[in-house]
C-alpha cells in the first residue's frame, strides 16, 4: 500500500507528541502493509473506518443515540455532534469537546473499525519482519500507555466519575446470573437473553454452552489493560461470559502473548469460542464481540450500536 500510514489516518507527523500514538501508528502500518482484515477493540490500534472526515462516524453516533445526539453536522470545517447541549468535534478521530479540539495529539483515537457482520475475519497471514514490528510496538506501547478522551463517554452515559457512574449501574439476572451493568443497556441485555434461552431449547450447542457458564462479569471500575483509558466494563456496558473451563483453550490474546509471540496468529480451533448463534443475538441487539478483533477477547461483548450502523452500511453499499 503506497503512502504514509500516518498520513492516512490523518495524523499529521509533526502534530504527533506522543511516543504511544507513533506505537499506535507503527501497528496500523504492519497490518496494512500485511493486507489484515481484521478489526480492533483496544486503544492500541486506532484505524478509522472509511475516510477520515468523520463523517459516516458521527452520523453512525447520532442514529445509535437518538434521544441523546440531537445533531450530526458539519462544524467549522469538522464534523461534529451535538450531545445533549455539548457540542463533540471529531477532531482527528478523538471525539473531543469543542474547548478541547486543538488538543487532539495528546490523546489517541476513539474506536471506530471495521466490524464484520455474519462471518468470522480470516487469521492475519503476518511475515516475520511485520510480526515483528508488530510486537515492537505494542512493547513501545506498554511504555506510553494510549489515553483516549473519555468526556464523550462520561457525557454521553452520566459517567464522569465512579459516583457518578454508580448512580447508573443496577443489577439484573442475566443467563441465569445476577450482573451489574449500565441501566441503559437493561433491555438489550433483556431481549438477547430471552432469544438465547429459547435458541437453547433446540439448539444443543448453544444449550450445552449456557450449562458451561460460571459467572458473567459486568460492571467493573478499571482501565484497559496496558492503556490509560477506562475500559467499558468501567461504565458498566461490557459483559465478560465466563465458563467454569477453557478446555485448554485461549481466550484473550495477552494470556498467548506471555507464551508465543506470534500470539495474533492463534488459529480459532486453539481459541475458547461460543456459539455463532450467541454472537449474532448479540450484534442483533447493538453489542460487539472480541472474538472478532486482531487482540481478541473470547468471552467479551461490549455495546457499540454506532460500529454495527457502520457495518451495516458497507454491507448495503450505503457508505
Amino acid at each position: 500500500m503506497k503512502g504514509c500510514p500516518i498520513r492516512r489516518l490523518g495524523i499529521h507527523a509533526a502534530a504527533i507528541r506522543s511516543p504511544a500514538l507513533l506505537a499506535a501508528a507503527a501497528i496500523v502500518a504492519v497490518l496494512a502493509a500485511a493486507g489484515s482484515a481484521w478489526t480492533q477493540g483496544v486503544d492500541l490500534l486506532p484505524a478509522p473506518s472509511g475516510e477520515d472526515t468523520g463523517e459516516q462516524e458521527m452520523k453512525a453516533l447520532r442514529r445509535a443515540y437518538p434521544a441523546e445526539i440531537r445533531e450530526a453536522t458539519l462544524r467549522d470545517g469538522d464534523w461534529a455532534v451535538d450531545l445533549r447541549g455539548e457540542w463533540f468535534l471529531w477532531a482527528h478521530g478523538r471525539l473531543l469537546p469543542e474547548p478541547d479540539r486543538e488538543d487532539w495529539a495528546n490523546y489517541s483515537r476513539y474506536r471506530f473499525y471495521r466490524y464484520p457482520l455474519e462471518t468470522l475475519p480470516p487469521v492475519p497471514q503476518l511475515t516475520a519482519d511485520e510480526a515483528a514490528r508488530l510486537n515492537d510496538a505494542l512493547e513501545a506501547a506498554r511504555e506510553h500507555p494510549p489515553r483516549r478522551s473519555e468526556a464523550f463517554l462520561e457525557r454521553l452515559f452520566d459517567a464522569r466519575d465512579l459516583e457518578e457512574t454508580a448512580r447508573h449501574v443496577v443489577t439484573i439476572e442475566f443467563l441465569g446470573f445476577s450482573v451489574q451493568v449500565h441501566q441503559r443497556i437493561v433491555d438489550p441485555l433483556n431481549q438477547i437473553a430471552a432469544e438465547i434461552e429459547e435458541r437453547g431449547h433446540t439448539d444443543p450447542q448453544v444449550r450445552a454452552f449456557l450449562s458451561s457458564l460460571a459467572e458473567i462479569d459486568g460492571y467493573n471500575y478499571r482501565d484497559v489493560a496496558g492503556t490509560r483509558t477506562r475500559s467499558y466494563h468501567s461504565f458498566g456496558l461490557a459483559v465478560d461470559l465466563i465458563p467454569r473451563s477453557y478446555g485448554g483453550k485461549a481466550p484473550y490474546w495477552r494470556w498467548v502473548m506471555e507464551k508465543d509471540t506470534r500470539w495474533w496468529a492463534t488459529p480459532y480451533e486453539r481459541r475458547w469460542m461460543l456459539p455463532l448463534a450467541v454472537v449474532a443475538a448479540f450484534e442483533r441487539h447493538g453489542f460487539v464481540w472480541g472474538g472478532k478483533w486482531l487482540f481478541f477477547d473470547t468471552m467479551h461483548f461490549e455495546y457499540r450500536p454506532e460500529i454495527l450502523i457502520l457495518a451495516s452500511s458497507k454491507v448495503a453499499g450505503s457508505n
